[in-house]
């Protein structure tokens, strides 16, 4: 096991690097071969995924695990998009919950809720300790959460204890980060109060995006992750659900998009790719 807390490879003495924000790698379809090859051009693997939400296991997340290169791995445990839309399938943490009710129950620790969670936490932690490649490891609880604050700390506090050596990332949604946190917010030109952050295009599309634009408004960060909406396998403008999405995209089209590495990172040339 080579996972590390994150401060052993990210020493805050450069401006931000540039990762792939693959939300859907755990997908059952998803290209690996290709993904491992859209990183040939970086010396570290900046990336991450959605726990549980495209499938159970995470094959494609395992190998890139297992690759030479360090990996800066940022993960979000489970999904708050389909709470708050209310389309939270059976498999996810908080299926059959509204944002309230989630709240209220992980304030008053619902051991049923509370259990699944842990088992999400559990899986993922699996995979950290099979990993081979030097491992940054930083998770989100909750991907771009709605959770009231009280039940945000709580699972912070929780997830804590069973990921000791992983650094905390509030991903939020309209609401504030907590202190004492890496606060993580979405699209082109998120608001930062200091250069604990993660800057995350998620939701706006990184080829109609102006990623200088994006670029500087989280040069203070740790690091930005480039996003479009293949990372999630959206093909049409209305909901499927994620485990029936079609996940398979060409290696061309994957392998292409790394190229955006190079003219997000202050430390990788493009005469490189």
């Amino acid at each position: 096991m080579k996972w590390f807390f994150l401060a052993l490879l990210i020493p805050k003495l450069a401006l931000a690097d540039a990762g792939l924000s693959y939300l859907g790698l755990c997908s059952r379809d998803w290209n690996c071969k290709a993904t491992i090859k859209s990183f040939q051009g970086v010396d570290t693997i900046y990336t991450g995924w959605l726990e549980s939400t495209f499938a159970k296991g995470c094959r494609c997340g395992e190998k890139l695990l297992r690759q030479e290169k360090p990996v800066v791995l940022r993960v979000h445990l489970t999904n708050s998009p389909c709470l708050r839309n209310g389309r939270c399938g059976s498999y996810e943490v908080f299926a059959g919950e509204t944002v309230k009710s989630a709240s209220r129950k992980i304030v008053k620790r619902n051991r049923r809720l509370l259990a699944k969670y842990r088992r999400v936490v559990k899986r993922f932690k699996r995979r950290l300790d099979n990993a081979t490649a030097p491992v940054s490891c930083y998770v989100s609880p909750c991907l771009e959460c709605d959770l009231s604050g009280a039940a945000r700390r709580l699972l912070h506090t929780y997830t804590a204890r069973l990921l000791p050596d992983c650094a905390l990332v509030d991903s939020v949604y309209r609401r504030r980060c907590l202190k004492n946190t890496i606060c993580e917010k979405h699209g082109s030109t998120p608001n930062f109060k200091d250069d604990n952050c993660i800057g995350d295009l998620d939701g706006e599309d990184g080829r109609t995006t102006n990623l200088a634009v994006f670029k500087d408004y989280t040069k203070q960060c740790l690091f930005r992750h480039y996003w479009e909406p293949m990372y999630n396998c959206i093909r049409r403008g209305y909901f499927v659900d994620p485990r029936k999405r079609d996940c398979k995209y060409s290696s061309r089209e994957i392998i292409k998009r790394g190229g955006v590495l190079c003219h997000l990172s202050y430390n990788q040339s493009c005469d490189t790719l």
